[in-house]
């Protein structure tokens, strides 16, 4: 407003005022919220239930009707490992309650829950450590992109995932002076490894952690005790001492048919050129910060060269990667670059921001992650390996099959849930029921190798389930005493001639089950 016209009547003179800098800062900072949400959303939330949620849930189911958690395994006719210690039986119980009282809502709210809890447990400890937001919004898609491996829905990995977090932000408060974190972590320390063996991933951070803090001559002896509390804690479980046996042997086995205990180099190739450019930036953080200034760096390290090893590994790399790097940039010239462009493009970024938030919501939408799926045949754009033989086992259940069925790993589980009369020969438990050889040899079998039907002799059996792309399903047509009963567009199965199971074939039907 201006005065002083000459005739005492103020002019008032009205300008066009910018948006003031806190206006612009707190709708940018929204829709960086809302695009990174949107982003983890569409990355984080495939609709197709993971394999491994079937033999949870059976084994759940098992211990309801015993009223105790079994130390033999009653779903395979083949050899497997006694004791049997199945280090998911918690996560399996949680599944089993959730499922059972709120159906496949439930899941989906269990998974929406523990990314959340991820996601927020992550980002408060990178904010602790310095990391600015603009910083933080450049960096997350890229830990975004690393981790999405482990959301398949739903793992018991993810509970591995928050627990790991947790872990790095109580040890920041242990680096500060703080000591009541102890009372916090021992009894999550006891819950976690009740619903998934990663625990043995938290462990480790632990110990890197007091060596790193006994080297830099920091107060160290309370974690050390703590540590030795650990180990005897870990006998608190329905298996009591076995349990170590268990985790000894689990540790040191070969996994050489599992993709995804290979090298990050054989994953995804998409994922590389990330995972290379995070290592970059790691490098630069350290050669910036100097080793003396950048507390918990070996943390990161570590988890990196194991994520080389073993891609499995690879989210927790990313979690370790998000909460550790962006606050050591924030003194960089890459933190200094990122304040720059925050205050200088405002406009663009919000745009570029609310642009990304729109894409990613579509992406997510198309998925309709509020939902769970169990398709009977590939679907594409949710996975080519994520699907399951619902033909072939709503075929068996019709007919009344019961004995032994011949199945492939991925798949095995599937079967137990649904046709809990019928013995299989293998599921996803991997080394937690079967001998490594017998995985070895059922591979081979599969895969149509020489000396496949020798298989046959030595793990009796009265059918067989076939994924039609593996190269077993066009060699049995070829072998006498066996006939094909059923086939649809995925799957096809085998009887002995000697059975009365009718020729039936589905091909061209589409098939889905309802969970649970």
């Amino acid at each position: 407003m201006i005065e002083g016209t000459g005739t005492g009547v103020p002019l008032i003179v009205r300008k066009r005022l910018p948006l003031n800098r806190g206006s612009w800062r707190r709708w940018l900072s929204l829709s960086v919220a809302l695009g990174l949400t949107m982003m983890a959303a569409y990355r984080w939330s495939r609709p197709i239930v993971d394999p491994d949620l079937w033999h949870e849930m059976a084994l759940a189911r098992e211990i309801v009707e015993l009223g105790a958690v079994p130390r033999t395994d009653s779903f395979a006719y083949t050899p497997t490992i006694e004791p049997v210690v199945h280090h998911e039986w918690g996560a399996g119980m949680i599944a089993f309650g959730l499922a059972h009282w709120f159906g496949a809502p439930g899941i989906v709210l269990l998974r929406v829950g523990l990314s959340v809890a991820l996601a927020g447990l992550c980002w408060i400890c990178a904010r602790r450590r310095g990391a600015t937001v603009p910083l933080l919004s450049f960096l997350a898609p890229l830990a975004i992109f690393l981790a999405d491996e482990g959301f398949s829905t739903i793992r018991a990995q993810l509970y591995s995932f928050v627990g790991a977090a947790l872990l790095l932000n109580l040890l920041d408060l242990d680096r500060a002076g703080r000591r009541w974190w102890m009372l916090v972590w021992l009894p999550v320390f006891v819950c976690w490894l009740n619903v998934h063996a990663g625990f043995l991933v938290g462990a480790g951070l632990y110990a890197i952690h007091w060596l790193e803090q006994a080297i830099r001559r920091q107060p160290h002896w309370h974690v050390f005790l703590c540590g030795l509390m650990m180990i005897g804690l870990i006998a608190v479980n329905p298996y009591g001492f076995d349990y170590y046996g268990y985790l000894a042997h689990a540790v040191t086995m070969s996994r050489p048919n599992v993709s995804e205990w290979g090298p990050v180099w054989f994953s995804d190739p998409a994922k590389i050129g990330p995972f290379l450019a995070s290592i970059g930036v790691l490098v630069y953080a350290i050669y910036h910060s100097g080793f003396r200034h950048f507390a918990g760096w070996p943390l990161v390290l570590v988890t990196a060269l194991v994520a080389v090893k073993s891609q499995r590994m690879l989210p927790f790399y990313a979690v370790a990667w998000f909460c550790f790097v962006p606050g050591t940039l924030s003194g960089t010239p890459i933190g200094a670059g990122a304040r720059r462009l925050w205050c200088r493009r405002r406009r663009l970024l919000l745009v570029v921001w609310s642009l990304v938030a729109l894409v990613f919501a579509g992406l997510a939408w198309t998925l309709q992650p509020w939902q769970l799926v169990v398709p009977g045949q590939p679907m594409q754009g949710l996975g080519s390996k994520m699907y399951y033989p619902v033909g072939g086992v709503e075929y068996l259940r019709r007919h009344g099959f019961s004995g032994n069925l011949m199945t492939p790993f991925e798949w095995g589980a599937y079967v137990s849930w649904r046709l809990p009369q019928v013995k299989i020969s293998m599921d996803g438990r991997y080394e937690v029921a079967f001998p490594p050889e017998l995985a070895d040899e059922l591979y081979s079998f599969y895969m149509g190798r020489d000396g496949w039907e020798a298989v046959l002799d030595k793990y009796p059996t009265d059918a067989i389930l076939v994924p039609n792309r593996l190269p077993l399903a066009r060699r049995l047509p070829e072998s006498p005493g066996w006939y094909r009963c059923y086939q649809d567009d995925a799957f096809e199965i085998y009887s002995r001639a000697t059975d009365k199971l009718p020729v039936t074939d589905a091909r061209g039907i589409e098939f889905f089950d309802a969970f649970p």
